[in-house]
């Protein structure tokens, strides 16, 4: 890999931790506070090509096995990746690559491309992942398990634009952040 794109790796997975100690976002009409890290894996996703967007994502949860504090509210531990939630964060693997199979065929630079990538490839199917991890790790079905993670999505789809719009920002002011 380039030192570039080392770099950039480094600097995002600075960013995905710092995201974790930012306090959650009480917004009254979403009924579930918003935390930030996941919006950091959108970034990482956009950010970075598809190969090296994974390992950041990886590098996280790593750190976070090896029980450093690097996810919301300070967890860390190999527990977290057997609990109820572990399923979130296997998604966040996956979107890198979700959202570049998703993106490919289109005009990668437009900003709808990137919110229709990122909405199925970092949103709903890191939901549905979740969803699924649920169910196999509890005794609730599948569809409770998908309607009990729908209350997370219109916080999730805020992020995604937020980041669409950040994205947008960068690589009109530094072309370099492109992705190939």
């Amino acid at each position: 890999m380039h030192t570039k794109t080392l770099t950039r790796m480094g600097l995002l997975l600075a960013v995905l931790i710092g995201l974790a100690f930012a306090p959650p976002i009480t917004v009254g009409f979403l009924g579930v506070p918003i935390v930030l890290q996941n919006m950091g894996v959108m970034l990482v996703a956009m950010l970075l090509p598809t190969r090296p967007a994974t390992i950041t994502i990886g590098m996280l949860l790593a750190l976070a096995a090896l029980g450093l504090p690097v996810l919301t509210g300070g967890r860390g531990g190999i527990a977290v990746f057997m609990g109820p939630t572990a399923g979130f964060m296997y998604g966040w693997l996956l979107t890198p690559l979700a959202y570049v199979g998703i993106t490919h065929f289109l005009k990668r630079d437009f900003w709808l491309t990137k919110a229709i990538g990122m909405t199925f490839g970092g949103v709903l199917l890191t939901e549905l992942l979740g969803a699924l991890w649920l169910t196999v790790t509890t005794s609730i079905g599948f569809v409770p398990a998908i309607l009990s993670v729908l209350i997370y999505i219109p916080g999730d789809l805020l992020k995604m634009a937020l980041t669409v719009l950040v994205v947008q920002q960068l690589t009109a002011v530094i072309p370099a952040l492109r992705q190939n």
